[in-house]
């Protein structure tokens, strides 16, 4: 009598599982186009045409490897606008270079991880005649810093690449150096060194670049590095607290634009908080050389500090934390100016505070 019993409770069971199964959460792929749309689109447009950054649709995917993309996300362009996105699962980094593949039926090819033997001195010879004159005598690449399509004429479809560049130094093999090298390029000016130069010259340059690795600054840290502000408690009262930062700045040599009260253009002007003051200043040659190799920077710029009196009577100083800022931009060049200015910043809040 109790078999059939057994049996409804094993059928039950097996349904309360099932069950489960069905309703249990499916996990969807990454989407590889609203990933790129999301961390590419802006500088590379939707389909890849470019624009501040290289054009991906028209270069010849086919050169490099899925590998060589994979690092060149990972890794970014240290110096330049490609900043590396650490923060991708691998799951979508390989979306977006499956969305990326998806532009051309070329099919996907591997290169040797080996070592190409060269002459590095014969290398320099031919690289002097046949490729300084775009990539730059050190391999920098056209112009300097970022800004050089904002702020000056282009003068090639596809800028050409940083080839000492840290990033792209450890993203490429020499065979995929050796590949570009001797490659038709119909989307640059680059041409095709095939026939223009024997295998073993080919060789001796693709030693000679590989020998052109550019260091990347190492900048000690900072105790605000991870900070979007820096807050600092005034000694003094509100009137004395902005008297004391307005002399500083003078001293040090900005110019001072007219002061605002953070609630200006947001209330009635009678009913300003007049004991919250924002106090924005400038040099302009060192905004000049900022901006230049970086125009997004202007976003938070000119520099300020915003002083507030509390509640119960304190007065605090909040200026933005410009290395930290400057620091999303992935160039050293730009993050040694702001560190100087950062330097220059704390120096006139500790003399306006104590």
């Amino acid at each position: 009598m109790n078999k059939p019993v057994l049996t409804q409770a094993v059928v039950r069971i097996l349904f309360l599982g099932i069950s489960m199964l069905l309703v249990a959460p499916v996990y969807a792929a990454p989407d590889g186009k609203a990933i790129y749309r999301e961390h590419c689109e802006a500088c590379h447009q939707i389909n890849g045409e470019g624009g501040i950054g290289l054009p991906l649709s028209t270069i010849k995917l086919s050169h490099v490897s899925d590998d060589y993309l994979e690092k060149t996300i990972r890794l970014g362009r240290p110096g330049r606008i490609m900043p590396a996105y650490q923060e991708l699962s691998d799951a979508q980094v390989q979306a977006i270079i499956s969305y990326m593949r998806s532009w051309s039926d070329e099919p996907v090819r591997s290169f040797s991880s080996e070592k190409i033997a060269g002459n590095i001195e014969n290398g320099q010879k031919i690289y002097n005649k046949r490729c300084a004159k775009c990539h730059a005598n050190d391999g920098s690449g056209e112009g300097k810093g970022t800004g050089v399509t904002h702020s000056r004429k282009r003068q090639f479809l596809v800028m050409p690449a940083a080839i000492n560049n840290p990033g792209y130094q450890a993203s490429v093999t020499d065979a995929e150096i050796k590949q570009i090298i001797i490659a038709d390029r119909d989307d640059s000016k680059m041409p095709s060194m095939l026939g223009k130069l024997e295998d073993q010259e080919i060789n001796d340059l693709v030693a000679y670049i590989r020998s052109m690795k550019r260091s990347v600054p190492a900048f000690e840290e900072s105790e605000n590095d991870n900070k979007l502000a820096i807050i600092v408690e005034s000694a003094s009262d509100f009137n004395e607290t902005v008297r004391a930062v307005r002399e500083a700045l003078k001293a040090a040599n900005f110019r001072l634009f007219p002061e605002r009260y953070l609630e200006q253009g947001l209330i009635d002007e009678f009913t300003h908080n007049k004991h919250q003051v924002s106090m924005r200043f400038c040099n302009f040659g060192t905004l000049y050389d900022m901006m230049r190799i970086e125009p997004r920077l202007g976003i938070i710029l000119p520099c300020r500090i915003t002083i507030t009196e509390q509640a119960d009577g304190s007065v605090l100083l909040i200026a933005p934390n410009i290395r930290e800022m400057a620091s999303w931009f992935n160039n050293d060049e730009l993050l040694a100016m702001a560190i100087e200015m950062e330097e220059t910043i704390n120096t006139i809040i500790e003399e306006s505070t104590f």
